[in-house]
């Protein structure tokens, strides 16, 4: 802490000293007062009573505010009233936000402590405490209030609505026709709008419970899940990559599926709290509890070179405890982060007392001053469904594979003593190898290639980047089995070979051996060479892949040979006359220096069966180990089945190579790390020690045990039905889904500097109601749906507007703009392209190529996803961080880099391009327009009426229908004598090119563009 102003010291020393100066007693009333009345109250009075003091009051000045007592008779040293005067430190000398106190003020104030403090009775606010804000004080359920029009109402959140109206003498909204309920509900449940089949059905159906079972089917889909889960990420700032400007990706796409499984299942709201917070501490926690852990494994991580890893692991548990009072308690705790909270009852020291639950967790980033690494908790998690689906395509295939080879070896096995015959018959000897005659040696690329007296061809002269050799070989051998390749050294090549590349490493690499007889390709396997490099291996020389190649390196400077085999040999006239390529284009001049050709006849097997086979093949009283090894070894060796082992081999490293997903989750270090309340803020600027603690203006901790204060008590300690806070934060967030705003409009400050409660009682009411129907967010939901209130016309009557423009008191149903992910899901189901798989990855739309080279360390490349997948929900859309979708972003959708409690809703011309052009939204217009193109029923005007209730959910009136008939025609009319416009439009590939067809895509365009098709009414 910085040292008093030194003027002030000497001043206080000089009045210490010489009490004479000061012999008069100090008059409060003419003295005191005004200074307080003129430089404090403004800040510490009746209305605004910063750090919880008062200086208009006495028995609230002499006890203090949150920093201490501020007044203790005769002691002005241990008064903070007049240590925070005579502070020369910013933001903690007072007055904050002006000039100081002049030297006379403040040694009058030092001496009127000095001799007492007197305060004469009757002077000031004879308030005896600060009142309690209301959102500190725990809810009790409110009774219903009377109405005069209890007959509108259809439930008790109706009551406190039509209570308001009454007041205020507004009536109250018609309900809405069916047609649009329908697609209200629909939106605000399960996020895109209903089929028309769907329309038809609930308008068809006339009993007095359908709207009910619409909820309650709704509220069972699958899909409520999903369109509740997109708030509840922007809370949990959910995103696929770090942030930052390395922002790679990391997996976290198991947490979005736990929260959409939780909202399914209806799981209670403080069970969903307490295993996000905690769910590692539980006794014994499921696999899907320490998943749920993830919530706080969200926060952004700075892994750029230069990166202080403490400091990196300290802004995140800094954003962990940011958004946990964000997320539950609606306040902004992080003003405490470097002093008091100047409006709320909230300490510095109890800022870090919070932050010590979350301070124990370990370290995520670390490395040197170049390179910084991600890593931390995780957990396995099941595959998701594309991978489940590969998966089992690939195990399909590899036990189809596997029951081809047990059909092989079948036959072979009917073989196998003929075999063992003909290794014991055969001789050694009767496999011979000729050199053949090398002739008509050709470089593509300009080597000088000559024969050698031994028939070998060198290559000198130009040493070109990348080369194929062409050479024409003779012999006037007959049942040719096989050949032999030799790559030689030469005194003329760089370090004598046997490739080209450089002295220091005079490598080769092969990628093809091809050999001709004519016209016929000679088909060559099972090689064998003395040597191959790591992944390069002899037979990629043969296997017909310009990717793979033939190698030696590190054996250099010595010769090599590889054999291989004929399928079938090889009869011929003489002389037998065969041309050979040499393909060897991987660069770095890697050519082969030296080659010679040798033809084999005879059988190879008995050359190369190891010593140990053929003492087993002589030996006739074989044990089974014995003639299980012998067998094994036929058939390793036959070429059959090699060939369909090997592919059996590749199929199980395709299946080892899929991803074995995992999830970021919270683990507890088993020693507790310190925590210190930091001055300033400053991460290296330790104050004092701290434990674990929690806002004393709020109801008390209650510990497990004695020995327990962790994450999991903050977490039970946040749900108790005495927290004041948590209960009236999430029923109001909800609310405001609902009603575009909270019933508290700041849904993100609930405390002295945030709006006041519209209808504070329903509030109070929603809040008892889902702690008593066991946190049940679906009760809750249930109930706002099926109120009268819900259910309004959202026309703006013009009384309305005039008494109530702000639509505060819910005479009508907002209209609201839907968010960027309900956008996309609409109109994929207004298109019906929408796919509704669940779960998984991330899915990549459409997007300009490279859209994302400029972003971040390596970047993992954009891929578009294929098939239906592209058209799953908005949810599953890659989220990164440094460069999130465009289509949503325009949608005023957030980065994610910091918890959002509610987006904003703006009108931009970027919103209309986005619809327009975005190639994601013209895929949508042209199935559209395909669609209505096949419709064969009714006229024109039948068909244009099905697209608008398609799109809007209601019926056209009949002028809608002329003016969309009128751009058909005209459309048509156009596009008839345009035929490049035609092709452009509807693309060369389709099947069908005409005016028709095109019309319809214009037509869908107009319909996806409405302003009514991205709005709820």
């Amino acid at each position: 802490m910085k040292k008093p102003n030194a003027i002030l010291l000497l001043l206080s020393g000089l009045l210490s000293a010489t009490p004479g100066l000061f012999a008069q007693q100090v008059d409060f009333e003419k003295e005191i007062w005004p200074i307080f009345q003129s430089h404090c109250v403004s800040c510490h009075g009746a209305d605004i009573h910063e750090g919880q003091l008062r200086l208009d009051a006495k028995a609230i000045a002499f006890k203090g505010g949150l920093t201490g007592i501020s007044i203790v008779p005769e002691k002005p040293d241990q008064s903070v009233l007049y240590q925070r005067l005579i502070s020369a430190e910013e933001g903690i000398r007072m007055p904050a936000e002006a000039e100081a106190l002049s030297t006379d003020q403040i040694a009058l104030i030092r001496h009127w402590i000095e001799q007492g403090a007197n305060w004469p009775k009757g002077l000031g606010s004879d308030a005896q405490q600060i009142d309690r804000h209301w959102a500190y004080v725990v809810p009790q359920r409110p009774e219903v209030p009377q109405l005069q029009q209890r007959q509108w109402a259809l439930n008790p959140i109706d009551y406190f609505i039509l209570s308001k109206l009454e007041q205020a003498d507004v009536k109250p909204s018609a309900l809405v026709e069916k047609q649009r309920l329908i697609r209200r509900l629909y939106l605000d449940l399960v996020g895109y709008p209903p089929s028309v089949e769907q329309i038809n059905a609930f308008v068809r159906d006339a009993s007095a419970n359908a709207y009910d079972k619409l909820v309650d089917d709704l509220l069972a889909s699958p899909q409520y899940g999903i369109r509740w889960a997109r708030p509840w990420l922007d809370l949990a700032r959910y995103a696929d990559s770090n942030g930052y400007q390395a922002d790679q990706y990391r997996n976290v796409w198991p947490y979005r599926d736990w929260v959409i499984g939780a909202f399914n299942s209806d799981m209670p709201f403080d069970q969903f709290t307490v295993e996000q917070l905690a769910g590692d501490l539980l006794e014994n926690p499921s696999h899907a509890q320490q998943v749920a852990t993830g919530f706080h494994r969200l926060t952004t991580l700075n892994v750029e070179g230069g990166t202080d890893p403490e400091l990196s692991r300290l802004n995140q548990v800094i954003d962990r405890v940011n958004t946990t009072a964000t997320v539950w308690l609606g306040s902004t705790i992080e003003c405490s982060q470097c002093h008091n909270h100047k409006y709320d009852p909230f300490s510095q020291k109890e800022y870090y007392q919070l932050l010590a639950y979350f301070n124990n967790t370990p370290i995520e980033v670390n490395g040197t001053s170049s390179a910084f690494n991600f890593y931390g908790p995780t957990i396995d998690v099941e595959r998701s469904f594309a991978n489940r689906r590969t998966l089992a395509d690939l195990k399909s295939q590899k036990a189809e594979k596997e029951r081809a080879l047990a059909d092989i070896q079948i036959e072979l096995d009917k073989q196998y003593d003929d075999w063992i015959s003909s290794i014991a018959k055969v001789n050694q000897n009767e496999t011979t190898w000729t050199v053949m005659t090398a002739g008509n040696p050709v470089s593509a690329n300009g080597a000088t290639l000559r024969v050698l007296d031994d028939q070998s061809v060198l290559s000198t002269g130009d040493n070109p980047d990348k080369d194929i050799y062409e050479i024409e070989f003779t012999t006037d051998l007959d049942n040719i089995t096989g050949f032999k390749l030799e790559a030689l050294t030469h005194q003329d090549l760089p370090g004598k070979g046997p490739g080209r590349y450089t002295v220091e490493r005079p490598n080769f690499v092969l990628q093809e051996f091809i050999l001709h007889h004519g016209e016929i390709k000679l088909e060559l396997t099972d090689g064998i060479a003395d040597y191959s490099q790591a992944n390069f291996d002899v037979n990629n020389a043969v296997d017909g892949d310009v990717n793979t190649a033939w190698a030696i390196a590190p054996q250099f400077f010595k010769p090599h040979q590889a054999e291989f085999l004929l399928d079938n040999p090889l009869v011929s006239a003489k002389p037998l006359t065969l041309k050979a390529r040499f393909v060897m284009n991987y660069g770095g001049s890697r050519v082969i220096g030296r080659i010679r050709l040798s033809a084999m006849t005879g059988v190879r097997d008995i050359q190369k069966t190891p010593a140990r086979i053929l003492e087993l093949v002589k030996n006739e009283k074989r044990n089974a180990k014995q003639e299980k090894e012998l067998h094994d070894f036929y058939l390793q060796n036959q070429l059959q089945y090699k060939k369909a082992k090997q592919l059996i081999d590749k199929l199980q490293k395709e299946i080892d190579a899929l991803p074995s997903p995992t999830a970021l989750v919270m683990q507890e270090m088993e020693t507790p790390r310190e925590t210190h309340l930091l001055i300033r803020g400053e991460y290296k600027n330790n104050g004092e020690l701290v434990s674990g603690g929690t806002p004393s203006v709020l109801h008390k901790l209650n510990r497990a045990d004695d020995a327990s204060n962790n994450r999991l008590d903050l977490a039970n300690w946040l749900v108790a039905e005495d927290n004041p806070l948590v209960a009236r934060v999430t029923v109001n967030r909800w609310w405001a889904e609902f009603f575009g705003k909270g019933i508290v409009a700041t849904e993100e400050d609930f405390g002295s500097q945030g709006e006041s409660p519209t209808h504070p009682e329903l509030l109070d009411w929603l809040a008892v109601e889902l702690m008593q129907y066991d946190w049940s967010m679906k009760h809750i939901h249930r109930l706002i749906v099926t109120s009268a209130t819900y259910q309004q016309d959202s026309k703006a009557r013009p009384d309305l507007l005039e008494q109530d423009p702000a639509n505060e008191l819910l005479a009508r149903m907002p209209r609201l703009r839907m968010s960027a992910e309900g956008i996309r899901d609409t109109m994929l189901q207004i298109s019906g392209l929408l796919e509704l798989q669940m779960g998984g990855e991330p899915i990549y739309p459409p997007q300009p190529a490279g859209i994302w080279r400029h972003v971040g360390r390596n970047a993992p490349k954009y891929e578009t996803s294929t098939s239906t997948n592209r058209y799953r929900r908005g949810i599953y859309v890659i989220w990164r961080r440094s460069a999130p979708y465009p289509a949503f972003t325009n949608f005023d959708a957030p980065d994610r880099t910091l918890c959002v409690v509610n987006r904003s809703r703006t009108n931009t011309p970027l919103q209309a391009l986005t619809l327009l052009n975005d190639p994601m939204y013209w895929e949508m217009t042209k199935a559209l327009g395909q669609d209505l193109h096949a419709i064969r029923d009714g006229g024109l005007r039948e068909q244009v009426a099905y697209a608008f209730v398609r799109t809007v959910s209601r019926k056209p009136s009949e002028r809608e229908i002329d003016i969309l008939v009128e751009l058909y025609e005209e459309t048509v009319n156009q596009l008839t004598d345009r035929s490049k416009d035609l092709v452009a439009l509807i693309g060369e590939k389709e099947k069908e090119v005409s005016p028709e067809l095109g019309a319809w895509y214009y037509l869908a365009n107009v319909l996806l563009n409405l302003d009514e098709t991205i709005t709820r009414n």
